[in-house]
């Protein structure tokens, strides 16, 4: 796969930004204050109590000692109804795309017979619009006991925080309640502000758009690219305004926060596992290729190449990371995507510049310097 790639020599610039909220390595990835458990890095807050559930366990799903991908789960009194609050940082970060993400989790581990039976747009921490909620039925991990599942998504600058309680059907309201107790009783208190959120719009599947096969770009020639196009797209946003509670933004990235509509564009094959591209509905949203490769942020993606005038750039978005790969001259079709993914297509698939972000404002790109000759 591609984190598995390693680079070659690699150049290391650093660029510092304005520091915003700084990690203290002695408190850890969580602080537990009182009747709040808040992430170090994010000011991000989430109640230890909310309806059935009582907070158990706080920790670090990975990348351990960062800060950037934290958990913490929940259970009752009875063990009956248990829930898990995920707040990390992905490069590509939309409640859109954290919803289906999560939509096919629950299917892939709950069963076929898993329905959604409701899909709204809800107030997180007393901020209007900011979340989406979901309710899964009828979802079995043993036969003949159907499970309730609850899921909750939001977007506070570039944090993603996900919400999931499940327990029997028949503590439905149970379920439901801890579900919106939980987003109710978070707080934002560092600089990262809950964004307006929409929910998964998703239409038909897209008109047929295969072409040729898409011509990779000599090194030399996408260098501006390779060095740059990391810093571009995914998370950032422009004109970032917070009126009291709520953050304003111009989102660069599709779908926008569940703004725009997304349609199936079709299926690659990694040689691993097959995967659905998700594209924009709209061809007044351009061109792009969307595949998530997980419920944890991660993303790959075919974008223009803004830096170049034309042709597109593939890139891998995971926690606090983007990999900038090959750039082509045209959207790549399916089957080459596919190769990239798979490593079939060898010099598609060669990372030319990996960068690191962390919530503090700073940025480190790793670039193959061969791609600058």
């Amino acid at each position: 796969m591609l984190v598995a790639r390693t680079f070659p020599l690699l150049l290391s610039l650093a660029f510092a930004q304005p520091a915003l909220a700084q990690v203290d390595p002695g408190a850890g990835a969580w602080k537990l204050d009182g009747p709040f458990a808040t992430v170090t890095a994010g000011g991000i807050g989430i109640p230890a109590v909310a309806g059935a559930l009582s907070l158990s366990q706080t920790g670090e799903a990975s990348l351990k000692g960062k800060g950037v991908d934290n958990v913490a789960q929940y259970e009752s009194d009875d063990h009956e109804i248990q829930g898990t609050i995920y707040v990390f940082y992905p490069r590509y970060a939309d409640t859109a795309l954290a919803t289906w993400a999560t939509d096919r989790a629950i299917r892939e581990r709950f069963g076929p017979n898993v329905t959604l039976a409701a899909d709204s747009v809800v107030t997180v921490g007393g901020v209007p619009h900011a979340g989406v909620r979901r309710i899964y039925q009828k979802g079995e991990l043993t036969a003949g006991k159907p499970l309730t599942t609850a899921a909750g998504f939001v977007r506070a600058g570039s944090w993603i925080i996900a919400v999931r309680v499940s327990g029997p059907s028949a503590r439905n309201a149970d379920v439901e309640a801890a579900l919106d107790a939980l987003l109710a009783g978070m707080r934002f208190d560092g600089k990262d502000k809950p964004m307006e959120a929409s929910p998964l719009n998703l239409a038909a599947p897209c008109p047929a758009v295969e072409g040729k096969r898409a011509k990779l770009l000599k090194d030399k020639a996408a260098s501006s690219n390779t060095l740059l196009a990391s810093l571009l797209g995914g998370s950032i946003v422009i004109d970032d305004k917070t009126d009291g509670t709520v953050t304003r933004a111009t989102l660069l990235a599709f779908p926008q926060n569940g703004a725009k509509a997304l349609c199936l564009r079709g299926v690659v094959d990694t040689g691993q596992r097959k995967l659905d591209v998700l594209s924009p509905a709209n061809a007044d949203d351009g061109q792009i290729a969307l595949i998530l490769l997980d419920d944890a942020g991660g993303t790959f993606a075919v974008e223009p190449a803004l830096l170049l005038g034309k042709g597109f750039v593939v890139k891998h978005y995971g926690i606090g990371t983007v990999d900038v790969l090959g750039s082509y001259d045209a959207m790549p079709t399916l089957a080459q995507i596919g190769d990239i993914m798979s490593g079939a297509d060898k010099q598609g698939g060669i990372i030319r510049s990996s960068t690191t972000f962390t919530p503090d404002g700073k940025s480190t790109i790793n670039i193959d310097p061969d791609t600058l000759k």
